[in-house]
């Protein structure tokens, strides 16, 4: 594969693009002529790697498929362009081939079709471990427990989380007529992740931002698409409804103070449909679990912590086809979207 590697290489664009698919062509090819775009400037080049990079996605390589959702966004006009049937880049190699052809309509229809919200990652992926800062030395602590010593605390500890969660939270609510819970923009979804963070770090203390952390993963995963491209899972989703619905069902009572802020009160929540659409997820989980439980009782032993019987439910619900499509049982709207 090495002279395979120095080819493309050495390769112009066009004689690239056609020499790829001028037979069939395996993942691996694709991907030695992929990594012969890489560094090369201007339209054509670009196009040919969304193009190559799509195919590779289509044949289930994740890692391809995350590249061309970065890669996307910047082809957004020349797709505008060649929809009016404007002399483009990508037209010029679409004519190399049928398959390049097909190729570049498919990769448009979906790119056209996706949902264009994004919001900024806040950290990465790990798969094992974690990355841990020391913010103080041993020295610092040292001073800083003899400092504390010297302070009488006039304030109750309980009060003073609440308060400090109070001012995280009323610094997120957005001036009227905002909605703390909307995901129609990429600041809405900054918004909610910032949400998120804040409730996770009070979760352990205060009750109301453990309802609250529940809510807003679960709000998350109901505005987002269950489906990316060719119609697979998506991980970003899912995920957001486990930890939701594990969150849920672990919490001691019902989220009163949580499912506040999707009712009709003076405070700025959210819209009239969010509620219903998340009350479809609580009523699919119901009946996945009424025809799971016979099945596997092994699930639902009363002797295994709130929190572990939670997640293996919620995983196992997650898992199921049922969770992806759910029914439009409480609203009329025809506009499922996000689903």
């Amino acid at each position: 594969m090495a002279a395979l590697r120095d080819a493309a290489t050495a390769l112009d664009v066009d004689d690239l693009v056609d020499l790829c698919y001028a037979s069939a062509s395996d993942a691996l090819r694709v991907s030695i002529y992929l990594e012969g775009l890489r560094g090369r400037s201007g339209e054509k080049a670009q196009v040919a790697a969304c193009v190559l990079c799509f195919d590779l996605a289509r044949r289930g390589d994740e890692r391809r498929e995350t590249e061309l959702q970065l890669l996307l966004p910047a082809l957004d006009e020349l797709i505008a362009r060649d929809a009016r049937g404007d002399a483009t880049p990508a037209r010029e190699l679409a004519a190399i081939s049928v398959t390049v052809a097909a190729l570049w309509a498919e990769l448009s229809s979906h790119a056209m079709a996706r949902d264009r919200r994004t919001v900024a990652e806040r950290s990465m992926d790990i798969d094992e471990g974690f990355i841990e800062v020391d913010l103080f030395d041993s020295d610092e602590f040292a001073e800083l427990a003899l400092e504390l010593e010297d302070i009488e605390l006039a304030l109750d500890l309980d009060d003073e989380v609440l308060r400090a969660f109070d001012e995280g939270l009323n610094r997120l609510i957005p001036p009227m007529p905002g909605l703390l819970f909307s995901a129609d923009t990429s600041a809405d979804l900054e918004r909610l992740e910032g949400l998120r963070e804040l409730c996770t770090s009070f979760a352990s203390k205060l009750p109301v931002a453990a309802e609250l952390l529940a809510m807003t993963q679960l709000f998350i995963a109901t505005h987002t698409r269950a489906l990316g491209f060719f119609s697979r899972r998506n991980r970003r989703r899912d995920k957001a409804l486990t930890e939701g619905l594990t969150a849920l069902l672990s919490l001691p009572a019902p989220p009163v103070d949580g499912i506040g802020w999707f009712t009709a009160t003076d405070i700025p929540g959210s819209d009239d449909v969010a509620w219903p659409k998340m009350a479809e997820v609580l009523l699919e989980l119901a009946a996945f679990v009424g025809h799971d439980v016979d099945k596997n009782p092994g699930r639902y032993r009363p002797d295994v912590p709130n929190e572990r019987w939670a997640r293996g439910v919620v995983e196992a619900f997650v898992a199921d086809p049922s969770s992806a499509r759910i029914a439009p049982r409480l609203t009329d709207r025809s506009d499922r979207r996000r689903r």
